[in-house]
């Protein structure tokens, strides 16, 4: 990982971004652009990439024939063949393994456990496929008449591997036409950088806090069990926002607009609102594509938020903890929308604040600890609430948190609006004349740079530098 970051950072993209540059012509871009993609996905991932291939030529197969027949029928038969084959692959290799272990834990079958490697990013590209489908069969998108043109959309390296996840509609226009500029340059290694230095500098040492507080063996402390819980939540969202704001960079960087992932979630104050900032591209992918053409608020409604969220949990992971993890978000939204908002609408305003704030605090860190535990999820539950506790706190707990405090303080301040946006403009500074204009510029480069170096360091000092959604 440590090589093939650097080598990401030093050599593959600098060489991308010459070439990209040099030529000027959209058709030679694209190509350029398709052969780096398919070079950065095969890279860790060689055969692999014959699965990505596949399902952007059942993609666009299915695309070329609904665009053949104006008959409904039709058009509904071929976008649904097209879907469950797509479905097919990711369920296979995604599920295979999780549902012949669940078969065996109950005793009456003991089936051999296939050896089936999981993907990189399968749940992205399948998802960007199913999207072109479901936008041409709603005639949201024309047909893609180019497989080079569907395979650059659905390989397209900034996102292949961890979003955001990008709606074909979105992008059909800019994989024809798009322009970059010396702003739109800037802009992009400003907000990669920004992506970059949450991964690297927060999201890591998070981590590796989380770790350390769950690694302790002597003693299980409550302090221990809760204060790691915030330093994986923490870890969670650095690490997969930071992807994302990456992937916008570089986006931006080959003229490419991707919509917003994140919208700091943690300033929040219920499930409802958080799900409306966190992975918004996949929120709103199984809102417009799955709750909404169930029924939506209409009809059904309780079936139809625990359907999608019970794909929501099932996309996350092959595991049990994910599926209660989904569940438990229904469960929260439902009793919302029912129960707590009508409720609340009754109190004072500063009392309804107050019983949101600490609602939510307690209702996001138990739905990381269901995300985190993919093994003893009820005895470790279970640690959170006392049962099995040896103390609340113990020196070495102690000592790992007050190693850790700044890093805590930094990850909370810039997980909330108000920092980032003052950050922002201490970086930019107002845009009112054309020397603070290009001083914008600049600062926001050389900060970018400072940024990158000192990610470089950590990178090229530490082994512990994993993307927690690359295994999604």
């Amino acid at each position: 990982m440590i090589f093939s970051s650097l080598l990401f950072l030093y050599i593959f993209l600098p060489a991308l971004l010459v070439l990209y540059y040099v030529v000027k012509n959209n058709a030679y871009r694209r190509i350029i652009l398709l052969a780096f993609s398919l070079v950065f996905y095969a890279w860790g991932e060689p055969v692999c990439i014959f699965l990505l291939l596949g399902v952007t030529l059942v993609a666009y197969i299915a695309g070329r024939l609904i665009g053949k027949t104006e008959e409904a029928k039709k058009r509904k038969i071929f976008a649904g063949v097209g879907i469950v084959l797509i479905l097919a692959a990711l369920v296979f290799f995604k599920y295979t393994v999780f549902a012949v272990e669940t078969v065996n834990s109950i005793g009456i079958f003991s089936l051999p456990v296939p050896k089936i490697a999981l993907p990189i990013g399968i749940s992205f590209f399948s998802f960007q496929a199913i999207s072109y489908v479901a936008d041409v069969i709603r005639k949201d998108a024309q047909p893609q008449t180019s497989y080079a043109k569907l395979l650059l959309y659905i390989s397209l390296f900034p996102q292949l591997i961890a979003g955001p996840i990008v709606r074909y509609k979105d992008i059909e226009m800019q994989l024809d036409n798009r322009s970059v500029d010396i702003a739109k340059i800037n802009d992009g290694i400003w907000r990669f950088a920004v992506g970059l230095g949450k991964k690297v500098i927060i999201a890591n040492s998070c981590g590796a806090a989380a770790e350390a507080l769950y690694g302790l063996e002597n003693e299980i402390t409550l302090a221990a069990r809760w204060m790691g819980v915030v330093f994986f939540g923490f870890q969670l969202y650095y690490d997969f926002s930071g992807y994302s704001d990456m992937a916008i960079g570089l986006g931006k960087m080959f003229g490419f607009e991707f919509m917003e992932n994140f919208r700091h979630p943690f300033a929040s104050r219920s499930a409802t609102e958080y799900w409306r900032r966190w992975h918004i591209s996949l929120s709103s992918f199984f809102r417009d594509y799955v709750y909404i053409p169930l029924g939506g608020n209409r009809r059904m409604h309780i079936r139809n938020i625990f359907v999608v969220w019970l794909l929501t949990g099932m996309w996350h992971g092959a595991s049990w903890n994910f599926i209660l993890w989904g569940l438990y978000y229904g469960i929260l939204i439902t009793l919302e929308k029912y129960v707590f908002f009508p409720l609340c609408k009754k109190l004072p305003k500063l009392v309804h604040t107050v019983i949101f704030e600490v609602y939510f605090i307690f209702i996001t860190l138990f739905g990381m600890a269901l995300f985190y535990f993919d093994g003893s999820l009820g005895a470790n539950l279970g640690y959170l609430f006392g049962a099995g506790i040896d103390s609340f706190t113990d020196i070495y707990t102690n000592s790992i948190i007050q190693q850790n405090v700044i890093l805590l303080l930094v990850a909370a301040v810039f997980s909330v609006p108000t920092a980032s946006k003052l950050f922002g403009l201490a970086v930019a500074g107002k845009e009112n004349s054309d020397t603070v204009y290009v001083a914008q510029r600049v600062a926001k480069l050389v900060a970018a740079i400072a940024i990158i170096a000192v990610s470089t360091a950590l990178i090229a000092g530490s082994s512990y530098n994993p993307f927690l959604y690359f295994r999604f």
